[in-house]
């Protein structure tokens, strides 16, 4: 693979992500071929897709724990695990799609643990503690991981990538296992941190009407991507194409996003 940081191009300051002609193949299986994406510094960008697709895979190569096979990827203005830029780490809130949480602890032994990972404070840390666990309808914070629901580790999970207030925010499927009102509740949330133009979300989701809160869309199938714009607000919308069979969404054209 080519030196990433010799030969990427020069990064725009508008843009949280830049992959260009990305490749990603597990032996002969090619996952990713010639994937070229980019997503806008404060939106909130929406991956859909059957399970198998990539989506967990591209994932994994934009914050750093998976190795690209070719091409370029740019994270707020750097590849990936680039030296001093903390990608990953303190400017990126990653929730992977498999959970990464110790039994042993409880849900502030957790939170507390990645507050310490991200350089905040005691202070900082409490203050985000009480705010999440209220926010995401946590049981009580000495509570084991281990005697969790499968959908309260979801939330600790999505808790952590939350709590150090993160330029990005990387989630897979962070609303599996979520009741409705909670799901309306967090997707409320993101809209409301990405209005800054500071924060930009990338999302993966396998629900349809949940993904159509998303600025831009992605929709996967057999390797292929397709660009798909959404509006957050009612506005007139010309149509550019149709999806593949297996999707029943449209492409559009927003005012003011392209």
């Amino acid at each position: 693979m080519k030196d990433l940081e010799a030969s990427l191009p020069a990064a725009q300051d508008n843009f949280a992500i830049r992959c260009r002609d990305v490749c990603r193949s597990y032996g002969k299986l090619k996952v990713l071929t010639n994937l070229n994406l980019t997503v806008p510094q404060g939106q909130i960008y929406g991956l859909l897709g059957p399970s198998g697709c990539g989506k967990t895979t591209l994932l994994k190569c934009i914050v750093g724990t998976l190795k690209i096979s070719r091409g370029h990827i740019t994270v707020l203005g750097k590849p990936p695990a680039f030296p001093g830029h903390e990608v990953p780490g303190k400017m990126v809130g990653y929730m992977p799609q498999d959970l990464a949480l110790y039994n042993e602890f409880t849900i502030s032994d957790t939170l507390s643990f990645f507050g310490r990972i991200h350089g905040l404070t005691s202070k900082e840390t409490r203050a985000r503690m009480d705010f999440l666990i209220d926010f995401l309808h946590l049981p009580q914070k000495h509570s084991l991981v281990r005697n969790l629901s499968g959908g309260q580790r979801r939330r600790v999970s999505l808790g952590a990538a939350l709590l150090q207030n993160p330029e990005l925010l990387i989630l897979d499927e962070p609303t599996v296992g979520v009741d409705p009102v909670l799901r309306a509740k967090i997707w409320q949330h993101l809209v409301e941190i990405v209005k800054t133009g500071k924060v930009s979300v990338i999302i993966t989701t396998h629900y349809i009407e949940e993904a159509r809160q998303a600025n831009v869309q992605y929709s996967t199938h057999d390797g292929c991507m397709v660009v798909q714009w959404v509006a957050l607000l009612p506005c007139s919308k010309k149509v550019l194409g149709s999806t593949p069979s297996w999707g029943s969404f449209c492409m559009y054209q927003v005012p003011g996003l392209l």
